[in-house]
């Protein structure tokens, strides 16, 4: 199934996408397929073995990981799963959607070819990465002041 123009359009405002050079862009997003997700459905699940990442076109996309936190939320014009398209290894949280969402489904074997040969969208996708790390960095220094605090919060009702 092939994008939409207004999906294409889109696509070119993400900041995975907007660097990369207007006359090759077409055939880059050609890799993608838009798919959907209602309110619950997981659209990445911690630990599974696969390697795409999405675009989220509308909509929000909560991100926690097991047993530990919620991380984040996203929206439109983020993407999920960087990580393990580039490593692919087994992911390292769940996305589970909020609301409806809309997205743009990029598979490993379609997609990285492109990664290699324009650097452009390697710099996006890069940029991406560290700001998610960034993001997920903050997240587990709060839970750190939290986990201090209810240790200090113990010790006085332990005197």
């Amino acid at each position: 199934m092939s994008l939409s123009p207004e999906t294409i359009a889109f696509l070119k405002t993400t900041p995975l996408f907007a660097a990369v050079p207007a006359e090759r862009l077409p055939e880059i997003v050609a890799a993608g397929e838009e798919v959907t997700f209602q309110a619950g459905d997981d659209l990445i699940r911690q630990d599974a073995l696969t390697d795409y990442l999405y675009v989220v076109v509308n909509g929000r996309v909560a991100i926690e990981i097991e047993d530990v936190s919620k991380v984040g939320e996203r929206g439109p014009r983020s993407i999920l799963g960087e990580l393990a398209m580039i490593s692919r290894s087994p992911r390292n949280a769940n996305c589970t959607a909020v609301t409806a969402v809309k997205a743009v489904q990029f598979k490993h074997d379609q997609f990285w070819p492109f990664v290699e040969q324009e650097p452009q969208l390697a710099i996006g996708l890069l940029s991406e990465v560290i700001y998610h790390l960034d993001e997920t960095i903050d997240a587990m220094n709060r839970l750190s002041k939290e986990v201090r605090e209810l240790r200090g919060a113990l010790d006085k009702l332990k005197r």
